[in-house]
């Protein structure tokens, strides 16, 4: 039949939120209290406590630098404190060197003023040269000042060329031994620079590093978690229920939102329980009717052979009476079969997945609706073919899915029609797919996208609940698999039902 590809009807991703009205039952609160107690089992260790560890690492780090250049700058203040006095005493003793030897200006005594100058340098308060850092070679400089400071004073008004090349070579060394005593001063200024300058770069790097590994570990803290959410909750969404278990060895924040979601499911697993339920007993209040008629069949037939053979008991042969009485069990046989297929629908079973036969299935699920079909001069037809790879889901709520589907297909065909259902099985898929077709008056192409919506119905008041087609989506995602609906006015509608394919062996 060609279908107008935009009258498709597909389950919405997000139902209409619901309001809870009971507790889990006694399962399902143990299950979460299971849950709770393994998350709630680990040690705390709550991103807060995590970021004030992290600041409180960055500001210790930033306190250490802090302290190590400040320790480099007033080293190298007392370095350059020292070097001026240093420059100062150097051009002391060059004056006081080369003085004497200018013998028109009365280099002796300039000579001897510079040389006290000198010594004064390194010994005057506060700023003495010789009290403010331990320089190496301060005190042997020290010494051959005042020896030169002597010899300079001992000199005669008239000295001869033999007594200035003594003072001179004297002069000269101390000279010397001052330069070499500031070049090394001015080499030890660059290495604490130069210490200074791979301090900080170390500490920048250290510092980067820092962030960067912050940053990583936060992001990880908390994109990882809610990545893990949004898996949690597109399951959620896709029917499954399963509680949040401890994904660390540690619990933070996300894990009182686990907590809260764990609770939620509870609270969602009991409402969809509920509604399966709900479903149930009005799928079975709607083919009562169907059931009652079929039971009275038989009961009647066995009312009339009890009364036939109570009555001609004595003059009937004892052939006509073994035959009575088979009928009698027959029809006893067949209103037992019916009453039991109906308490397997209703009874409560275990939630546990199981392999099954889809052809059985729809069989069973046609035994239960079969009455309310002849009632309303709808023919069915079962094209399941035999030999389909089986399928994983709890048969009951299997059923229910296809009575859902099977009464809206009577109730869509007022008149009468034919409700015709096929099979396949799709190995690249790892799939059966079952469609259900009817013949009736279509699904209009604005209600086709609401009919999986919880509650929404096109029936009259008091013929529908809504919640048929919304309970059969919600089982079907439990099972993992999905159904959907294809429509065109006039022409009926095809639902479409695809459960994955159960494991062989």
């Amino acid at each position: 039949m060609p279908v107008d590809a935009r009258s498709v009807a597909t389950p919405p991703e997000n139902p209409h939120p619901v309001v809870f009205d009971g507790g889990p039952n006694s399962l399902q609160l143990q299950r979460t209290l299971e849950a709770e107690r393994a998350l709630l089992s680990r040690p705390r260790l709550s991103i807060r406590t995590r970021l004030v560890i992290s600041l409180l690492l960055c500001f210790g780090l930033s306190c250490v630098f802090a302290l190590a250049i400040m320790s480099i700058l007033v080293s190298a203040h007392e370095t350059l404190s020292t070097l001026a006095r240093a420059d100062r005493l150097s051009y002391e003793i060059h004056n006081a060197v080369d003085e004497p030897r200018d013998r028109e200006k009365n280099g002796r005594e300039t000579a001897l003023a510079h040389a006290d100058a000198a010594i004064a340098t390194l010994y005057a308060q506060p700023s003495g040269l010789r009290r403010v850092a331990p320089i190496p070679g301060i005190d042997t400089i020290a010494t051959r000042l005042r020896v030169y400071r002597d010899a300079l004073a001992a000199l005669p008004t008239e000295p001869s060329a033999e007594d200035l090349a003594k003072l001179q070579a004297g002069g000269a060394a101390l000279a010397r031994e001052v330069d070499a005593m500031i070049a090394a001063e001015r080499a030890s200024l660059e290495s604490e620079f130069g210490t200074g300058r791979r301090t900080m770069a170390l500490f920048l790097a250290l510092l980067f590093s820092l962030f960067g590994f912050i940053t990583y570990f936060f992001a990880r803290a908390l994109v990882m978690p809610i990545r893990r959410f949004q898996r949690h909750t597109k399951r959620i969404a896709q029917g499954d229920f399963s509680l949040i278990g401890p994904a660390r060895a540690f619990r933070d924040e996300f894990t009182d939102l686990a907590l809260a979601v764990n609770r939620m499911l509870a609270e969602l697993q009991v409402y969809q329980d509920r509604c399966v339920r709900a479903g149930k007993l009005t799928a079975v209040g709607t083919i009562t009717s169907g059931i009652a008629h079929e039971v009275n069949n038989p009961l009647n037939n066995v009312s009339i052979t009890t009364e036939t053979l109570m009555a001609e008991l004595d003059t009937l042969p004892r052939e006509e009476q073994w035959k009575l009485l088979q009928d009698i069990y027959f029809e006893t046989e067949r209103a037992s079969e019916i009453v039991k297929s109906l308490l397997d629908f209703t009874r409560e079973e275990r939630q546990e997945l199981v392999s099954l036969d889809i052809a059985e299935v729809i069989q069973s699920t046609h035994r239960l609706a079969q009455n309310e079909m002849a009632l309303n001069n709808v023919e069915f037809v079962n094209l399941v073919p035999a030999g389909l790879p089986h399928v994983r889901a709890t048969a009951n709520q299997l059923r229910q899915v296809f009575l859902n589907l099977f009464i809206n297909a009577v109730q869509a065909m007022p008149r009468g029609g034919r409700l015709t259902v096929t099979a396949d099985a799709r190995p690249e898929e790892g799939r059966v797919c079952i469609e259900v077709r009817d013949e009736g008056e279509g699904i209009p192409a604005a209600v086709l996208p609401h009919i999986f919506d919880p509650f929404f119905t096109t029936k009259g008041p008091g013929q529908g609940t809504g919640l048929g087609l919304s309970v059969s989506w919600s089982i079907l995602r439990k099972f993992g698999g999905e159904i959907q609906a294809t429509s065109e006015p006039g022409r009926g509608s095809v639902f479409h039902v695809c459960l994955p394919a159960a494991a062989v062996g």
